[in-house]
């Protein structure tokens, strides 16, 4: 793919302008978040002096930024080639989904008895306000990550939930292209079976939605993205 020699997005630049006192972390949060959301879409060439300079800190904050998001793939580094945002590649989609679910049973199946009804009541009105979302809202992915978090932080265990922190980072792209093409209704029916799981206290049913909402979610995004390849190939004269 032709790498993009366009500038950042003026809106982006303003951001790295007003950089907080924590410069390494804040950096990193920015730019994930305009990978996340498109606003630096794949392939698009980052410049490490030109970040520097606008943010006003010197080029190791940058450097040590840039590679926390590319141990996320948010973006590659290549030796003599500069940086870009990484792309969505359908191998990275299966590998990716198919670690997660290993990593989201484990954690379901961990937490299920330590959940509070409090975490119940927070469950539901997450789903509830995701429910009154209409369409493929830009608001659905963020609603999503805040239920599955309530279930993750319930297992106790620290080192998985930061995996499955960073896993999710770098699959948000996909969840977001998921909402954009195909909308949300089986997603949220899978996500009212696993509350009711949790709230059942079975473990295994909880694993079992597990699986297939984040299979289900892997097979209809790789269909539609090849359906998506497929319509731009016959397009090309």
């Amino acid at each position: 793919m032709k790498q993009k020699e366009a500038a950042m997005p003026a809106q982006i630049l303003h951001d790295l302008g007003q950089l907080p006192p924590r410069r390494t972390e804040a950096l990193v949060d920015i730019l994930r978040s305009h990978i996340l959301t498109g606003e630096l879409p794949p392939g698009q060439r980052l410049n490490l002096d030109e970040i520097a300079q606008q943010s006003g800190v010197s080029r190791m904050p940058v450097r040590d930024a840039l590679k926390q998001l590319e141990a996320e793939g948010l973006v590659n580094i290549y030796p003599q080639r500069g940086i870009e945002v990484s792309a969505l590649n359908i191998e990275d989609i299966t590998q990716l989904f198919g670690i997660r679910i290993v990593l989201e049973q484990k954690a379901v199946e961990l937490a299920i008895p330590r959940l509070t009804s409090e975490d119940h009541a927070r469950m539901r009105d997450v789903l509830t306000k995701m429910d009154l979302l209409t369409g493929r809202s830009s608001s659905w992915p963020n609603f999503n990550a805040q239920f599955h978090y309530i279930i993750n932080s319930a297992s106790g265990w620290p080192r998985l939930i930061s995996m499955i922190s960073v896993l999710r980072a770098n699959v948000d792209r996909y969840v977001r292209e998921y909402v954009r093409m195909l909308g949300t209704e089986i997603a949220q029916r899978q996500h009212w079976e696993l509350y009711h799981a949790c709230v059942d206290g079975d473990a295994e049913r909880a694993k079992q939605v597990v699986h297939d909402h984040f299979s289900t979610t892997t097979n209809e995004l790789l269909s539609a993205l090849k359906a998506e390849d497929n319509s731009k190939t016959k397009k090309m004269p």
